[in-house]
Formats: structure tokens, C-alpha cells, sequence
């Protein structure tokens, strides 16, 4: 589509423009895959995997995910409603043990669904250059959407403007091959501890397991291979939904173009947890194709991301990351 053909060409550049005038730094190993999540909301509390690296490390993470969804869809059993933006912040510690060779992490998630700001620049935007909105323009500019019936029954209703903690994941990873390749395998439980019938979390423990593959090739580029499965414990809202386990997998690439300045390139592919709804949005196969980079200053690194749902199901229609890394040693 042109619109992502330009969104993809004016992140590229800027990036590139960075690489070009960054002065040589410190010399810096790889920092590993771009951090994002779907964070389509009901999605977003089932599991919601992310690429990692096969490397442990000591660090402590801050990101910010923001986040535009437009799904208003029935069938039969089901309705989904999302007209919303998503502010996400992901607070995550990660520690070394057992000398090196196991990481054990803990993600403290922050979450705010609010109507937004960006339906009128959308609208314009669609609207110049032809582009089709979803449908997007049949409702009220900025107005919320978050509600998720099957039937008569109201599963999640979430309320604009509200701030609230998400289900906090704890994570191991284990270190199983330290060459070239790299693999490590990785598991986490998420708990629950966000309100589910606000939207904030699925009232139940998920848990996932991962393969982790780190592949230099020469001495500038780290190519990073993720395949897991997320078995979730279903949905208890404001009604119980069994849900089905998915699995996920992806692959990326970091190019370390100067002392400090790395730019990253990666696909995501997630399955569905609902299974079948008789609703293409919520069914298909999400695909996230995900550009951005880092900009390294010592001991830490500051990540620009952006990513578009290029399946356009299963995923918000854009998502917009920034983060910063503050490595312990």
C-alpha cells in the first residue's frame, strides 16, 4: 500500500540520516529485538508474546507503547467493539544467575485505553490520499469503543481515561547452547493481576515457552529466531470464555552501523486465542511487520519503534514504541 510504503520510507530515512551522522561511540554489543507486544486490547492480556534475544542479561527496561485499534464487527455468537487508543508503559528487570547462564525477569505492565486524539488527522489523512479508514469515519471522531459480548452476555466493557496494572509475567531463561548459534530456551507465567472485566488483565494464569536463536552473520548484523506457544488460562471477566493456546514465532535483524547507532528490521506472526468467532479481524493470523533502531549513550540505549498490522487483522492499525535500556553490568 503506499501509505505504508511511505510510513516505512520516512522511518528508514530517519534512521539512516542518524547512522550517517553519528560519530563513532564506545564499542557496543547487539541489544537484541525491537520490544513489542500486540497490544490489540483483549489480545493484549492473553499471553502477548514478544521477540527476545537468546542472551541473558542485566538490565532494567522502560518502554511505552501507543497504539490506535478500529475493529467493530458481528457475527452469530460474537461482537467485538474497539474504537480506542492504547497507552501501554512495560516496566522490566531482568537479573543473571547461576553464572550467566540463566536469566530470571519479572514485566510490570501499565495500562490506559483512552478515546484518543488521532481520529481527525486519520480521517484527513484517509480521505487525501484515498485510502480506506475500516469504517473508521461511521462513528464519532474520538469517541470510545471497548466492549466484547457473545450473545446476550457482556464479556469486557473497559472505560476511557482509567490507568491500571496489567498481569505482571515473571520469566527464566536458560542458556542451552552458548555458540554460534546462540539458543536458549525461555518460560514465563503471567498472573492475574489486572481487572479483567475492565479490560486490564484475563482474571486467569497464562504460561509459554519459547526456542531462542541468535545468529551473528559477520561482525555488524545479529539475526534473532523466536518460535513458542502461549497456553492460556481463557478469560474470567464479566462472563467465563474458554479460549484456545496459539502459537507465535518471528525473526529479526539488527544492524550495528556505528559505535552507538543500531537500526532493526522484524516480522511477528501470532495465532488467534479465540479460535473461531466467525469475525476476520479477531480469527486470522496477526502479522506485524515492525521497523525502528537505537541510539546507545554508555550504560544505556533508547529505542524508536514503529509497527503496522500488515495482515490487518489480529493487531492495532499501528503501533508507535519508545523505550530506553539501562544495562546493570
Amino acid at each position: 500500500m503506499p501509505r505504508r510504503a511511505f510510513t516505512r520510507f520516512l522511518v528508514s530515512l530517519i534512521l539512516w540520516t542518524a547512522c550517517l551522522f553519528s560519530a563513532p561511540g564506545m564499542a557496543a554489543g547487539f541489544e537484541g529485538p525491537l520490544y513489542i507486544r500486540n497490544s490489540l486490547p483483549v489480545f493484549l492480556t492473553l499471553g502477548s508474546p514478544s521477540m527476545l534475544s537468546a542472551a541473558g542479561e542485566d538490565s532494567v527496561d522502560v518502554d511505552l507503547t501507543y497504539s490506535s485499534t478500529y475493529i467493530v464487527a458481528d457475527s452469530s455468537e460474537w461482537s467485538f467493539g474497539f474504537d480506542l487508543e492504547a497507552a501501554i508503559m512495560d516496566i522490566r528487570l531482568r537479573k543473571l544467575i547461576l553464572d550467566d547462564s540463566m536469566e530470571v525477569g519479572i514485566d510490570i505492565p501499565v495500562l490506559s485505553f483512552n478515546s484518543g486524539f488521532l481520529d481527525g488527522f486519520l480521517e484527513t489523512y484517509h480521505d487525501a490520499f484515498g485510502f480506506p479508514d475500516y469504517g473508521r469515519s461511521r462513528r464519532p471522531p474520538n469517541d470510545f469503543l471497548f466492549e466484547v459480548t457473545r450473545g446476550s452476555d457482556t464479556v469486557v466493557t473497559g472505560e476511557s481515561g482509567g490507568i491500571a496494572l496489567g498481569d505482571i509475567r515473571i520469566g527464566l531463561k536458560k542458556t542451552v547452547y552458548g555458540g554460534d548459534p546462540l539458543v536458549s530456551v525461555y518460560g514465563y507465567v503471567e498472573l492475574p493481576t489486572g481487572d479483567p472485566g475492565d479490560g486490564y488483565g484475563n482474571g486467569a494464569l497464562d504460561a509459554s515457552v519459547a526456542l531462542l536463536v541468535n545468529k551473528a552473520v559477520g561482525g555488524s548484523v545479529m539475526t534473532y529466531f523466536n518460535a513458542g506457544a502461549v497456553f492460556t488460562g481463557g478469560l474470567r471477566a464479566e462472563e467465563n470464555v474458554d479460549l484456545e493456546d496459539y502459537l507465535y514465532g518471528g525473526a529479526a535483524l539488527e544492524w550495528r552501523c556505528s559505535g552507538r547507532v543500531s537500526l532493526n528490521a522484524q516480522f511477528f506472526i501470532q495465532g488467534s486465542p479465540f479460535g473461531s468467532t466467525g469475525i476476520r479481524a479477531i480469527d486470522e493470523v496477526s502479522t506485524i511487520l515492525s521497523f525502528g533502531g537505537r541510539y546507545r549513550t554508555g550504560s544505556g540505549a533508547l529505542e524508536l519503534s514503529f509497527s503496522e498490522d500488515t495482515n490487518t487483522a489480529g493487531a492495532p492499525d499501528f503501533m508507535i514504541g519508545l523505550g530506553y535500556r539501562y544495562r546493570l553490568r
